[in-house]
């Protein structure tokens, strides 16, 4: 009897283990493959282009706040340990180096936007129970043409009009606002304040002037936005 518990309380742990931190396992794996990929060097910037911050953003949105958090965490520790996930293959070394402060962001930039998009989530989620009681709410319906119950409302004239909120488009427009919110909250979190975090270390470790580091770093902002732009369609998308 007590071999029996002992293997079913190993079971539960390792069940735990696997729905909870097994997606950030991945998730930091999956940002040591980032740098892996390769980069793009930018003039004026020792600091290049790589595919950490999509990684850093999806986490973010189809992740919980912890796992996130979790993930990058463990990915920093991993170069902390001397293992060589950072880019160019360095590890230790860079965490004291000039991308220090890009590193390092990564932890509050993913924590900001996974907290941003849990918010857009629960706004989401009341916002479609709210569409739904309006359309259970007595409002006489129709099938059009195409076979999409649409809501009738009178006319001034007596008649029957058929208002042109239909559900393809209500369904239409909810996503369009959730991707837009998701948007934002990956540009806030890992463009604003990840910016904000590497480029204020940059300029105190190297000592070059913040607007020549500024203007060097530019040259992030059209993918980064691309990259935000993906995980936003990811997360309207999929997420519920």
């Amino acid at each position: 009897m007590q071999n029996t518990e002992i293997t079913t309380s190993s079971r539960l742990t390792m069940r735990t283990f696997m729905l909870q931190w097994a997606p950030s396992v991945v998730a930091a794996g999956l940002l040591w493959a980032a740098t892996a990929a390769g980069r793009i060097p930018i003039p004026g910037t020792p600091v290049p282009i790589t595919l950490q911050t999509l990684v850093v953003m999806m986490a973010a949105m189809v992740l919980s706040r912890r796992q996130a958090v979790a993930a990058v965490v463990m990915y920093v520790a991993m170069g902390a340990c001397g293992l060589p996930v950072f880019a160019g293959g360095m590890s230790t070394l860079a965490l004291v180096g000039p991308s220090a402060g890009f590193i390092f962001g990564f932890v509050p930039a993913v924590a900001v936007t996974a907290t941003l998009a849990a918010a857009v989530q629960r706004v989401s989620a009341r916002w479609a129970h709210l569409c739904s009681d309006h359309a259970g709410s007595g409002v006489p319906t129709v099938e059009d043409g195409a076979g999409v119950r649409v809501m009738h409302r009178p006319a001034m004239d007596g008649t029957n009009e058929a208002a042109p909120y239909t559900r393809a488009w209500r369904a239409t427009m909810h996503w369009a606002l959730r991707f837009a919110a998701y948007w934002m909250a990956a540009v806030i979190g890992c463009i604003v304040l990840h910016y904000a975090c590497g480029l204020l270390v940059q300029t105190a470790v190297t000592g070059v002037p913040l607007r020549l580091i500024a203007s060097a770093s530019a040259g992030f902002l059209p993918g980064d936005l691309c990259k935000a732009a993906l995980a936003a369609t990811v997360a309207a998308t999929f997420r519920r």
